[in-house]
């Protein structure tokens, strides 16, 4: 396995006193440390294609995030491969460092060669289980429905979404005993984004401001305006939740969703590293706490899982597929459709993460499924700052 194809599966699929953790995986910590030594680490970044190297002082954030999101994915993989029963033995070690040695023909630090042979490896490995995994069977669905549970959380709900000009039209809907669905009968541009009558939808497609507006919202209650910034402007979202459920294993809606899960596992036989990146891209939605220096953890609209930038005023937000179509309503990129800086100087101690650089180009499709976004965590204890 060529580390250039390293590099594409990196890419394509993304202080407070005393807390070295930059972020939790599966109840694994990514330390802070980690993630300095290796963004000070020209070969490796090189090999990762993740922007510029990190000083003694500074730390580009898109360099930081991209170093992060390979940390998670690395943790995860390995967390993966040991829940479904296999283990990353010294055979097949060995083999990855071989492989990562001859394909960077420049000296690595052993602990860039450690952490890459451990991705490789873990990788290879996880991807070779996820490819023989079999839609008839009962235990290996079983896996996979266990593996993301973040997938079955379901949330019935009514959601128009209006420009801000029309926002006073859909209140005097709602004012007049109107419903959500009633809306685009009457304002024009407003588009219906999910109908309960149709579909509850997953929880996670959900944008973080919904998520967090209708958290202790009663059912049937009518929220809004929910405020989305896009890149080419502003949309309000207005919604109505009727309720919430968690679909069960023997659920036929899950059943259909895992084997179609399974389908596209085994249709990777000859590409056992997409396998796994499709796979932690599914499990990583749920499973990660990032340190909010450092951004947060997210699934762009095409379900490549990464560490996007802290949010600021400006920062862009995700958008549901059909409100990037909205007048004035531009999609967000990467992660989360989050694109924008986060702002604020870096604590006195501690390495600065500079959030400010440009991202690089996206590597394409591969295994683990991220692409970096544009600014950086801030400093951390012990450690040297990252700037914007």
């Amino acid at each position: 396995m060529a580390v250039a194809v390293l590099a594409a599966a990196v890419l394509s699929s993304c202080g407070v006193a005393a807390d070295d953790r930059a972020a939790t995986v599966f109840g694994q910590t990514v330390s802070v440390n980690t993630v300095d030594t290796l963004a000070s680490d020209a070969v490796f970044l090189q090999a990762l294609q993740a922007g510029e190297v990190g000083t003694d002082s500074v730390i580009p954030g898109v360099t930081a995030r991209t170093v992060l999101t390979f940390e998670i994915q690395n943790v995860a993989a390995r967390a993966e491969l040991e829940r479904f029963g296999l283990t990353l033995d010294d055979a097949l070690l060995a083999e990855a460092e071989q492989t990562v040695r001859s394909q960077i023909p420049e000296q690595l630090s052993d602990v860039a060669v450690d952490r890459l042979a451990a991705f490789v490896g873990s990788t290879t490995a996880l991807g070779n289980r996820l490819v023989s995994v079999d839609p008839a069977s009962e235990q290996d669905l079983r896996l996979l429905y266990d593996g993301a549970p973040g997938l079955w959380d379901r949330t019935c709900v009514a959601m128009v979404a209006v420009l801000p000009a029309q926002s006073d039209q859909v209140e005097a809907v709602v004012a007049a005993g109107g419903r959500i669905e009633d809306v685009t009968a009457t304002v024009a541009e407003a588009q219906l984004v999910f109908d309960p009558a149709e579909e509850c939808v997953p929880t996670s497609q959900l944008p973080t401001q919904v998520r967090e507006r209708i958290t202790d919202a009663a059912p049937g209650t009518t929220l809004g305006p929910v405020v989305i910034e896009g890149q080419a402007g502003t949309v309000e979202l207005f919604l109505r939740v009727d309720g919430t459920r968690r679909l069960a294993f023997d659920d036929p809606a899950a059943q259909e969703q895992l084997s179609g899960i399974a389908e596209r596992l085994a249709s990777a036989q000859q590409q056992p590293a997409q396998a796994a990146g499709y796979w932690l891209n599914l499990v990583l939605a749920d499973a990660v706490q990032v340190n909010p220096r450092y951004g947060t953890a997210a699934v762009s609209q095409s379900g490549s899982f990464e560490v996007v930038a802290p949010a600021g005023p400006a920062t862009p937000s995700t958008l549901p597929p059909v409100l990037q179509d909205l007048p004035g309503a531009g999609g967000g990129t990467g992660a989360s459709g989050s694109s924008g800086g986060g702002s604020g100087a870096p604590p006195a101690d501690g390495r600065a993460v500079d959030p400010s650089g440009p991202a690089p180009a996206d590597a394409g499709a591969g295994s683990a499924g991220t692409g970096p976004a544009s600014s950086a965590p801030a400093a951390q204890p012990g450690a040297a700052p990252v700037a914007p």
